[in-house]
């Protein structure tokens, strides 16, 4: 039997199954969007926030102290990037020259380097190493490395003189430190292309050295090009989609990690902060941002040590990047004395129980 029409049954029943499909996909859509903004707030808190807020204003003068560490800064950059120049494979004597720079320069302030043979093809490079010991946490190492080999083509003022500068100023700095933990200042050898990742890499032989001798590497940083700066609109430039976190103009001093290494990121960049007149910006980054890799901090993550890469962001700022142009009248000393002084402190924060 068919069942009776009610005058308008079907556009009412139509009307309320109309509703509720609508109610469900607004609440559908709600979910994901508070999904979606609670993973973009767990995101920023994992990869972008940072503890301790970044410099800004205008430093104080430097004072006698601090030019007098500029000046220094300058002298080995010149001496590296002009004086030697190109320091690769390709031409011998000059590796082997800045290697012997670098050994005098820290025998000059009352340390004992030691050499680490780095085989390399037909050759042997070295890296060079001194030793700050600590107290009562000595068999835990803080390692603080700076490549000293260039690209060919280029001199390599910012790449890497500028961080190899940095390294030697440490060891002046923080000479008569007591640490509770053991610091070792690395000059590595055969950071750049076509040895990086190879066993010619000076700081994966070390690395691996390290985890074959069950070190206890608590923490590795890296200094990659430290030494351009620039307060112009527009001068910074980012892997996608970084440009909307961070700032425009490349002023700062990046501090970059992987996942793992968040911890010594976060106790690093905080100790930075509290000291520094230099921008600091922070990044915790997924390994599918390839840039991050660059530098010799990666060789420890392999061995499976936390690690981080404080940089000026090389190509992203600097238009000299491995090119004829990478020249030590280029770099900002005042800025690097300024900076060379808080990574002192923050290291003497890191040694410390």
């Amino acid at each position: 039997m068919q069942a009776k029409r009610i005058p308008g049954w079907q556009k009412r029943g139509e009307g309320r199954a109309s509703k509720r499909r609508r109610f469900f996909l607004a609440t559908l859509l709600g979910i994901f969007t508070l999904l979606a903004l609670t993973a973009l707030t767990g995101g920023y808190w994992l990869m972008l926030s940072m503890p301790g807020s970044s410099f800004r204003g205008e430093p104080a003068p430097l004072g006698a102290r601090g030019e007098a560490l500029s000046e220094r800064l300058h002298t080995h950059v010149r001496a590296l990037s002009e004086e030697i120049g190109e320091r690769h494979y390709w031409r011998p004597e000059a590796l082997e020259a800045a290697g012997d720079y670098i050994e005098r320069a820290f025998l000059g302030v009352g340390h004992r380097p030691r050499r680490q043979a780095v085989p390399t093809g037909n050759r042997t490079f070295h890296n060079i190493e001194v030793v700050l010991p600590g107290g009562e946490l000595a068999d835990e190492v803080l390692v603080v490395g700076a490549h000293y080999d260039t690209t060919r083509g280029s001199p390599g003022a910012d790449d890497n003189a500028s961080g190899v500068a940095v390294l030697i100023e440490l060891g002046n700095l923080l000479q008569d430190a007591g640490l509770d933990r053991s610091l070792h200042l690395v000059a590595f050898v055969n950071e750049e292309v076509p040895f990086f990742a190879s066993k010619s890499m000076g700081s994966l032989q070390y690395a691996r050295q390290a985890k074959a001798e069950e070190r206890d590497i608590v923490g590795m940083i890296s200094l990659e090009m430290l030494g351009y700066y620039t307060d112009a609109p527009g001068s910074q430039a980012y892997p996608f989609p970084l440009s909307h976190f961070y700032p425009g103009s490349g002023d700062f001093l990046a501090f970059v990690s992987n996942l793992a290494s968040r911890s010594l990121l976060h106790r690093a960049i905080g100790a930075f902060r509290h000291h520094a007149e230099v921008p600091s910006e922070g990044l915790v980054a997924p390994p599918q941002l390839g840039d991050i890799r660059r530098s010799d901090h990666w060789a420890f993550w392999e061995a499976g040590y936390p690690a981080i890469m404080l940089t000026d962001t090389a190509n992203f700022r600097n238009p000299y990047y491995h090119g004829p142009e990478d020249t030590h009248d280029r770099l900002d000393y005042p800025t690097l004395a300024r900076l060379t002084e808080s990574l002192a402190a923050m290291l003497e924060a890191l040694a410390m129980r």
